[in-house]
């Protein structure tokens, strides 16, 4: 896991569909530096951020930031077994950092999609150990500097990041949230799906989102977690890119995990990429969406050559949504690649190491 052959890699963990991001790179002081994106579910703490801290402590180093995107308990949930694990001493000095919005209300916990009550354990614990932030973390923070790797919130906006405070305040009502395979476009053709109006996600939750542009040397990527597609596209003009000078990336992560109502037409101008990635299982909540797929591989300003979707996932269901189609990856100039299970998950390197 912790590799060093690439100055910097990103590992995406196969956790179910959630999230769970390991950043790793050779900082400009020499040494090599470690840094955690949210973690997917608290089941799945022993199978991918557990073994991987104990590697990182075993090597001698830290975490130096550890992200905590937002609230939902595909994204959250793994931290509560992080303040839980008993076999990490001193668990304020392995992670020197996090950032993470939250409010300082007690509330009853959820018993929901929103996970406050991890919310409250991850705030409580930080609290007792002098490392809970009482700044908010949104478009308005300053880039993160760290050895060299530059991290620039694209999300959430302050009104944005406000809003989702203020759910902390009161129980979540709605129970549990999810959609039924028969409300899954999977076994729709691409020409079904093609041009279909897109229509954006308003819930406020995902709005909350920690969502960043990395940078480091000639390397960009965005890791988009839940957020917004119209606050993506509002950060990065302000960094001044535009559909005519688009921000190239080595990859970008489909936000929400694939979901339709996430990736607009709009922020595919605005991100010049040919790889893509995606966490969604194709069973939890049916993401990713056929539909945002679509629209990646239809996008008139995409060039000539092939798109990579890389799912952090492998499924039936993942590796069968094309065969509706004929010929789909051979006529749209695609390809998908499937993670390997547990510790071999996805990983993309760059910057390979010369001796």
């Amino acid at each position: 896991m912790t590799q060093k052959t690439h100055q910097i890699s990103f590992h995406f963990f196969d956790i179910g569909g959630g999230d769970a991001i390991f950043i790793r790179f050779l900082g400009n002081d020499s040494n090599w530096h470690n840094i955690l994106i949210d973690g997917g579910y608290g089941r799945e703490y022993k199978n991918s951020f557990a073994p991987l801290i104990k590697e990182i402590l075993t090597l001698g180093e830290q975490i130096e930031n550890w992200i905590i995107s937002h609230i939902d308990r595909d994204h959250i949930g793994a931290v509560k077994g992080f303040v839980a694990d008993k076999r990490i001493d001193n668990k304020q000095n392995v992670v020197k950092n996090f950032l993470f919005n939250h409010s300082p209300e007690i509330i009853k916990e959820s018993n929901g999609k929103i996970s406050v009550g991890d919310g409250i354990i991850l705030r409580d614990f930080l609290a007792k150990h002098n490392l809970l932030t009482t700044v908010p973390i949104n478009t308005i923070t300053n880039p993160l500097e760290c050895y060299g790797l530059k991290i620039t919130i694209l999300s959430p906006t302050p009104e944005k990041e406000a809003v989702a405070t203020e759910l902390w305040k009161k129980e979540e009502s709605n129970g549990k949230v999810g959609r039924t395979e028969i409300q899954s476009d999977h076994k729709k053709s691409i020409d079904e799906l093609r041009g279909i109006k897109f229509n954006t996600d308003t819930n406020p939750i995902n709005g909350s989102s920690i969502a960043v542009l990395a940078q480091f040397g000639e390397v960009n990527v965005l890791l988009l977690a839940d957020s917004h597609p119209s606050d993506i596209v509002d950060s990065l003009k302000t960094l001044g890119f535009s559909k005519d000078n688009p921000v190239k990336a080595q990859f970008m992560q489909l936000s929400h995990h694939g979901s339709k109502a996430n990736t607009s037409p709009e922020l595919l101008e605005i991100v010049q990429t040919n790889s893509y990635v995606i966490t969604g299982n194709g069973i939890h909540n049916r993401h990713p969406d056929k539909e945002a797929i679509v629209r990646v591989i239809t996008n008139d300003k995409r060039d000539s050559e092939i798109i990579n979707i890389h799912f952090a996932c492998d499924t039936q269901e993942l590796r069968e949504m094309f065969d509706v189609d004929n010929d789909a990856l051979e006529n749209y100039n695609f390809n998908c690649s499937y993670s390997q299970l547990g510790l071999e998950s996805e990983i993309l390197a760059y910057l390979p190491i010369t001796e």
